[in-house]
């Protein structure tokens, strides 16, 4: 197996897996790159797949699965800026990186400890697709009031709010600022704020984000990123808080 990327997409991938675990299965296999990992408390799952077109070179003739430390990961990446190319090449319990004239090596984990979940049949009918932007804002005023979030999910639009005993806030999105909606009725559902703001600082070069979830139900959050040379998704799940 030979692997060729830039160290801002090996970055992406770290910073969207990390956002989850420190610890995750890479499965390179013919048609890309898959992930799929949980946290270590069972709240939310991360299931990414790269598609090989992505990738400058890549020459993987069969799976080969590569247990990672992401902070080891991130050691590597920060040798390098964003576009400077990086090699994969795994060698004997370890995969080798080479940038130029510059080459580490880290240890990979043991393939016993690290089992990628199996994908949960989680599937809400009601969604919104609105700008990452637009959420972001939203989740960092609700999140400053308390560790947990309000969703309101309507025909007319979508509400982020939270609320305690001293303040409150809130944030409407509209028919001007989402890109498509779905809901049957008054849907509503509180999510964990600490999470949401890990995930959504990993994923910067995403534009739009795709939220899907039911009354008191998981919620599902996919991202829509910019064309690129080959397919690349991200799945969130993360489970509600109970209020």
């Amino acid at each position: 197996m030979k692997v060729v990327t830039t160290i801002g997409s090996l970055k992406e991938i770290s910073d969207i897996i990390g956002s989850i675990t420190n610890e995750a299965k890479f499965e390179f296999e013919q048609d890309g790159l898959h992930i799929r990992a949980i946290d270590s408390a069972r709240i939310a799952m991360v299931d990414l797949f790269v598609e090989s077109k992505n990738f400058i070179q890549y020459d993987v003739l069969e799976k080969t699965d590569l247990p990672m430390d992401m902070e080891k990961l991130r050691g590597v990446i920060k040798l390098g800026s964003n576009s400077d190319e990086v090699t994969l090449v795994p060698t004997s319990g370890k995969i080798k990186f080479s940038m130029g004239n510059l080459s580490k090596s880290i240890a990979l984990l043991e393939y016993g400890n690290i089992n990628p979940p199996k994908l949960p049949s989680v599937n809400p009918e009601n969604y919104i697709v609105f700008p990452k932007s637009q959420f972001e804002r939203g989740l960092k005023a609700a999140a400053d009031v308390r560790d947990s979030v309000r969703f309101i999910l309507t025909p007319e639009g979508f509400t982020i709010s939270s609320k305690s005993d001293s303040e409150d806030a809130e944030m409407k999105i509209d028919s001007e600022h989402y890109k498509e909606i779905k809901s049957n009725g008054e849907i509503k559902s509180s999510y964990p704020s600490e999470y949401l703001i890990k995930i959504m600082k990993s994923i910067g070069t995403a534009e739009n984000l795709k939220l899907a979830f039911n009354n008191d139900y998981p919620l599902v959050i996919e991202l829509e990123f910019a064309q690129s040379s080959g397919e690349k998704r991200v799945k969130y799940l993360l489970a509600p808080r109970m209020e």
